[in-house]
Order: structure tokens, then sequence, then C-alpha cells
């Protein structure tokens, strides 16, 4: 059972929608950009390199060794496949204090925090989720005005 918002948290709820909002986008951009990446990773061994010596972006091809490390990668410059990985790991940081934050303050269930936490590592759906939990707050904040 999902309890109604206190109605003098409503100013603080709608920032925070706003908040989730943009996290949930920004979230869902980096995800499919490593979804890429990853993709290119597997098919072709390659990263994309920024500032190395094949020019200022450029794809740079490795092998694996027996070990398992990657023989072949520039020694200058700097992975955009690891630097996007990062990014992404604090961007779903910021995404899931978003995600908390409207769990909290509209004392929804928390299955609905877990599913909207699935947004951020489940390629497309943060899209989905912002997109009907949205309107889902909304409609919980217009019960109580």
């Amino acid at each position: 059972m999902t309890l109604a918002p206190l109605p003098e948290q409503i100013p603080t709820i709608r920032g925070v929608l706003k908040y989730f909002k943009v996290t949930s986008y920004i979230t869902g951009v980096f995800l499919i950009l490593i979804m890429v990446m990853w993709a290119i990773r597997l098919s072709i061994h390659a990263d994309l390199w920024l500032a190395g010596p094949d020019g200022f972006l450029a794809l740079a091809f490795y092998s694996e060794g027996a070990d398992g490390v990657k023989v072949g990668l520039p020694t200058n410059g700097f992975s955009l496949t690891s630097v996007s990985l990062i990014v992404h790991g604090w961007l779903y940081v910021a995404y899931l204090f978003g995600d908390f934050r409207l769990w909290t303050l509209l004392r929804w269930s928390f299955t609905r925090f877990l599913i909207i936490a699935l947004g951020g590592i489940v390629p497309f759906l943060s899209f989905f989720t912002e997109k009907y939990f949205a309107k889902v707050a909304e409609a919980d904040l217009k019960k109580v005005v």
C-alpha cells in the first residue's frame, strides 16, 4: 500500500522530480554509450582513444594476452571507453539518489524503488521508468492538493 505524500513536502517533491528526470535521461544516454563501446570492444577488440598516437580521437586496437591483459593499447592519451564507464558509475549514483528521494518523499513501496533503480543498469529502461513514474508522481501529488 502506498501512502500519500505529506502536503508540506510538495515543493520539495517537485524539485526532486525535476532532478530525477534529468538524471534519468543523462544516465540512460551514458548507458547506451557504454553499451555501444562494449559492442565495439567485443566485436573488433578496440577502445575509443582520445589524444593518442593515432590522432585526437581514434579506435585503438588491441589483442588479449594469455592472462587476459590487453596488449597493444597506446601509452599516451586515455581511453574514452574506460572514462565513460567511470562517468556512468557516478551518474548512476546521482540517479539512485534521485530515486531514493522520490521513494522516501512519495512514500512508495520498495518494489518501485527497485524497478526505478534497474533503469540505470538496463539499457533504455531509464527512459521508460522516468516517463511512467513521473506520471505516477504527478498523480500522487494531485491527490494531495
